[in-house]
């Protein structure tokens, strides 16, 4: 088994150190333009020996003239943002594998890990399927669920489903030659990449839980939960639901207790409440018994 791996997610860390340690795997694609943890990847593949190829996702000739040389029967591609052409999956001997975090074709699209948490899934699936000349579809060769743990983040839960995808990597590589399996069927509205209006707390629509989903999937990669605060934007970064004994007329998005030792505690749609723990605002990442000891007093709202 010789592999290829087209990247340029941190999340396929773990399965490049696993192929790389059974020596299965003989270099990496990264895309041409600079991203986020490149150098941390290319220092990764330095270190094993692989050959690395810079490619823009347009050029099918030196990129397949590259394969050749390596002389590789299967690829992977593990969150790697160009859609890579048939004449380039079908020079592999077994195809090209792809590891997506999602449910498919139910949570197809870029972002799929947000849209599970977001809509308050009570389990993250990966979903390693043989690609096709569609987005997230092909034949699903197999899929791994994992729950998810009350209160997870996006980044917690991510980094748990990277370390069992370079486990089950290698099972479902070893089934690509079988081309056997679901084929699904491409999903004509696939979840888009979250927006700011996605990303918004609607104090007045949104219950408790719903918020605390929202916060947990956008942490760490979309900043956190957006709201407006005394006229500015901020961010949200962790929240936990919480009973509180108080006495007063609250609408939703209204602090209702606030103090140095316990924090800050907002009233949602369904009056139920949530204590929010970490805040970011101005550039600075804060707890909320802090901004409460700074000042933010009861009555005060957020929208």
């Amino acid at each position: 088994m010789r592999i290829v791996i087209f990247t340029q997610s941190i999340w396929s860390i773990p399965s490049i150190q696993q192929l790389a340690l059974n020596k299965q795997i003989s270099g990496i694609v990264l895309p041409q333009k600079d991203f986020q943890n490149q150098e941390m990847l290319m220092e990764i593949s330095n270190n094993f020996g692989l050959d690395i190829f810079r490619w823009d996702g347009q050029d099918q000739v030196e990129i397949g003239s590259w394969l050749a040389k390596l002389n590789v029967d299967r690829g992977v591609s593990f969150g790697f943002s160009y859609k890579i052409p048939k004449a380039i999956f079908e020079s592999f001997k077994w195809g090209v594998l792809n590891v997506h975090y999602g449910k498919l074709p139910k949570y197809a699209g870029a972002a799929p890990l947000f849209w599970t948490l977001k809509n308050g899934e009570k389990s993250a699936v990966i979903s390693f399927h043989k690609i096709d000349e569609n987005w997230d579809a092909g034949i699903l060769v197999s899929e791994s669920i994992v729950p998810i743990f009350p209160g997870e983040p996006y980044g917690f839960l991510a980094s748990r489903l990277s370390v069992l995808a370079g486990k089950e990597l290698l099972k479902a590589l070893d089934k690509l030659p079988l081309s056997e399996g679901e084929l699904l069927t491409p999903n004509e509205s696939p979840f888009p990449r979250p927006k700011e209006e996605d990303l918004t707390i609607d104090w007045k629509t949104q219950s408790a839980d719903e918020v605390e989903f929202l916060v947990n999937a956008a942490n760490p990669n979309y900043g956190g939960a957006i709201t407006t605060f005394r006229g500015s934007q901020i961010r949200i970064l962790e929240v936990s639901p919480a009973d509180v004994n108080v006495v007063g007329i609250f609408s939703p998005g209204t602090i209702v207790y606030a103090d140095a030792t316990y924090g800050v505690f907002v009233l949602c749609a369904d009056f139920k409440y949530l204590r929010i723990n970490i805040f970011q605002l101005d550039g600075t990442i804060i707890t909320g018994a802090k901004l409460a000891a700074l000042g933010i007093r009861p009555y005060e709202q957020m929208i």
